[in-house]
């Protein structure tokens, strides 16, 4: 089965690799999450775990860290959008492109939906396959 991304939803058994952390910190960013605080919530980390991969973003140039009033707030930058992007299109070509977003790269990749014959069954058994439990604001 897929898995679905972990951002807005419940625990799940398998641990998510760097790639889908990273992606899920960036996602929180993106949406507006600018806070060190409602990022951890929202990407499912506890604070040292967020720190450092919030220190490996700004060192890849993916998040820029700026001080306001005294407060540390984390952007995403160009390079970190393109990086989104780049996941999404990659997604895109293993998935269905309206699930593509919400479907976890890792998942994909281990276990692939089956193509039977033709695009057009290929979708429909990935939609079947994908049950997207999508957290809507």
């Amino acid at each position: 089965m897929i898995k679905m991304s972990r951002m807005g939803l419940g625990s799940r058994s398998i641990r998510r690799s760097k790639l889908q952390i990273f992606e899920d910190v960036l996602r929180a960013i993106d949406s507006g999450e600018y806070k060190p605080t409602r990022i951890m919530y929202k990407s499912n980390l506890s604070w040292n775990p967020l720190n450092k991969i919030l220190n490996s973003m700004i060192n890849l140039g993916l998040v820029e860290e700026r001080d306001v009033k005294g407060r540390k707030y984390f952007f995403i930058t160009e390079k970190g959008k393109e990086f989104l992007e780049l996941l999404d299109h990659l997604k895109r070509m293993l998935a269905p492109a309206p699930l593509a977003r919400f479907v976890e790269i890792d998942s994909l990749l281990l276990s692939p939906p089956k193509i039977n014959g033709d695009y057009e069954s290929f979708k429909m058994d990935a939609l079947e396959t994908v049950k997207p439990r999508i957290h809507t604001r």
